[in-house]
Formats: structure tokens, sequence, C-alpha cells
């Protein structure tokens, strides 16, 4: 009998494709433009100015800093191509390095990274780093070049080989009047850890720092909103789903994870060969990136929190929307409690349990009042598939000794 191999790749290109330019959605994509960061990027410009209108008359070093996923390596990698771009026009000879300090960890790697940036064949051995750096100062000179050298996630060098950083601030403290053609830009989470560096090079870095503010909920909308033009055909996602993934995001304050996210989700989509992202694909993509052990939670919540919490999911997975409403939810509420012959309890206490679940992430909720009169509540699960939810849920009642 003859086996016919299946082609999986055949298959799937016979499923439906989301995606309008996939790779736009990948952490190292450099949009053209950076929402919500041209407050940075004008300081930048006008702290690096000089680099144009007095070449090599000074070393600027600048320090990024701010937590993960907020723009920090994207903004300083636009403005660098924006400088470069000035420069070229007035034939100024600036020259762009951006090296991560992760994966670059000694000094002999980034001066090896810097000079090979200007002279392509230099050899990687055979050099100390003192050599090296003597080799640099002479090349720039003698090609009337200046770098702009970026240290990303700035932390690891600090910790692994903190001398480079001293010899890269300080190189032209002894020089009158000679052309200084290195500036520095310097990225880091967490400020705290130039406390490891001696006092010299410490207030060197300390004088230009600019701290980059977590992204409030409508620009991590308005982000996510321009990526999905760039990547995505068009109604793929509903607006309420970009709403319900920004807040999946705010409450990790990380870009790059809502990204990862909106990726998984398309390719489940796919996968189920369906032309649009839901909200329980959603849920799903997040679970699958999220451990989040829901079980542990539900484990110390007393039975009629749980029964609760049911009468929400079910809510949710009735109606299919992303949100429901208070009012939806008390009646599925009060199904559940006549079905096992429960007295259900009051609105305030319920109101309560709800508050208990928003502050533990179960939930997010909503509360609207324009054009309404009165308050009006909208709530929803965001990280975690709804099924998922309702298995982990009905589990936890019967090892409660509840029935249903």
């Amino acid at each position: 009998m003859i086996v016919i191999l299946k082609n999986y790749i055949e298959d799937l290109l016979k499923k439906p494709n989301l995606f309008k330019a996939e790779e736009t959605l990948s952490i190292d994509y450099i949009p053209e433009k950076l929402p919500h960061r041209d407050k940075e990027l004008s300081l930048l410009s006008q702290l690096f100015i000089s680099l144009i209108t007095t070449p090599n008359s000074i070393s600027r070093k600048i320090l990024i800093t701010g937590g993960t996923g907020i723009g920090k390596t994207a903004t300083v990698k636009i403005f660098g191509k924006m400088l470069i771009n000035v420069a070229k026009k007035r034939e100024i000879n600036i020259i762009y390095i951006h090296t991560n300090c992760r994966k670059e960890r000694t000094s002999y790697k980034i001066l090896i990274k810097i000079i090979r940036s200007v002279l392509s064949n230099f050899p990687k051995r055979g050099y100390s780093p003192q050599d090296l750096l003597d080799i640099i100062l002479e090349t720039l000179e003698n090609n009337n070049l200046h770098i702009l050298l970026v240290l990303d996630e700035l932390n690891y060098l600090i910790n692994n080989d903190k001398d480079i950083i001293y010899s890269l601030t300080r190189m032209y403290d002894d020089s009158f009047n000679r052309p200084q053609r290195i500036s520095l830009i310097g990225i880091v989470r967490d400020i705290s850890c130039l406390n490891n560096l001696d006092s010299s090079t410490l207030s060197t870095l300390q004088r230009n720092i600019i701290k980059f503010n977590k992204y409030t909920m409508e620009e991590i909308y308005d982000i996510l909103d321009y990526r999905i033009q760039l990547s995505l055909k068009e109604n793929v996602i509903s607006e309420d789903l970009i709403q319900m993934l920004s807040e999946i995001v705010y409450k990790k304050g990380d870009i790059r994870f809502g990204l990862n996210i909106l990726w998984k989700a398309c390719k489940i989509a796919e996968n189920k060969e369906m032309n649009y992202i839901s909200s329980e694909i959603l849920r799903l993509s997040n679970d699958t990136l999220v451990p989040y052990s829901f079980q542990d939670l539900l484990k110390y919540l007393s039975p009629n929190k749980i029964l609760f919490l049911l009468a929400i999911v079910l809510a949710l997975k009735n109606s299919e929307t992303v949100s429901i409403s208070f009012i939806k939810i008390l009646e599925q509420y009060e199904i559940i409690c006549e079905n096992i012959k429960k007295q259900k309890k009051s609105y305030s206490q319920l109101w309560n349990y709800l508050n208990e679940f928003k502050k533990d992430g179960i939930v997010s909720v909503d509360i609207q009042s324009k054009n309404i009169r009165g308050r009006k509540s909208l709530i929803k699960i965001l990280d975690i598939p709804l099924k998922d939810l309702e298995r982990l849920i009905y589990k936890t009642l019967e090892e409660k000794g509840v029935k249903l």
C-alpha cells in the first residue's frame, strides 16, 4: 500500500490569512512612527542638536530609564534614524551603533562591534580592550567621524564589566580643545543599578536623564490600533476587542506583550478557519502566554463567591460579547441559585464579591455613566478562556461539596 505524505504547508495555505503584514507585529519591528513618544523624541533632539550645529564639539551622554515594553528602545532607534538622515543631508559623518549589553556583556565585544562598524574587515582577536579603544579614537579622527553609541540594557554591562563605561564616559577628560567623537545613550529599566558605578562615572551619567512613563490605557489603545492597521486585514478585530486587549496590556504595562497576544490570537483564529478574532480567542491567546493560577485563587474562595463567579462566566458565555452588565449577571445568578435550591445573597454582598474579584485580577469592571441614567457596570474576564474557567469552577465546587 502506497502512503501519501500529507503536505501541511499546502493545507495551511488553503486556510484564511488574517495578516496584511505579519512582520509588523514582531517585537523587533520598528514602525515609521511611534504614537505618544513625541515628547521624548523632541527632548532627545534638543539634547543632541549640537552634533549637527557644531559637529564634534561635545561628547553628549544621556541616560534613559523606564519599565519594560514602554518604547524606550524603539524611540531611541527612531531618533537614531532621524539623526543620521539629517546628518547625511548636511554631509556630517555620524554613525549610529545600537548594542544590547545582555548579548555583548564584555568591553571587548562592545569595542569590537564599534570598530567593525567602521572597519568591517578588522580582526576579532589579538588586541586588548585598551588597544581597541585607542584604535577606535584614531580611526574616528582619521575619518572625521562621530559615533552615537547606544548601550541598551546597560545594567548587564554594569554588573559584568563596568570599566568600559568609565573609559567611554571619561575618555576626553585629559584633552583640551580636541574634537570629541563619541556620544552615548544608556538605556536601563531601573536607575538603581547605577549605584554600582564609581562616583565620577555616576555623576557623568546622571546629568541628563530621560524617564519614560508608563502608557495610559488610551495611549495603549492608540498604539495597538496603529499596529493593527499595519499588520491585519480589515474587520479582523473589532474596536471592543482592541479595548479588551488594551486593558490586558495595561495590567502588564508591556506593549510587546500585547503584540504577542495579538499575533497568537490571529494564529489561533486561522487554525480554526475563522476570518476574525473573537473575545474567546483573545482570552485563549492571553492564557497561553500568561501562566496564571486561577485554580489557586478558586481554592481559597467560599462556595458562595464561586457560584457568583460562575454566574459571571455563564452570562458572558451565553451573551458571546466582550463584556456583560451587572444586571445580566444577577439574572444568571438567580437561575443558578434556583436550580440548586440555594438562598441567594443580597445585591450589596454580590457587589462586594465583584470588587474582590476585581482586586484579585479575575475580572475587569468598567463603570459607565455618560448618557445613562445612574451608573452601568460592564464586567469582563480578560486573562483566561471562559470554558477553562468554567471547568475549573465546576471542579472546585465539586471538591467543596457543592453539586450543580
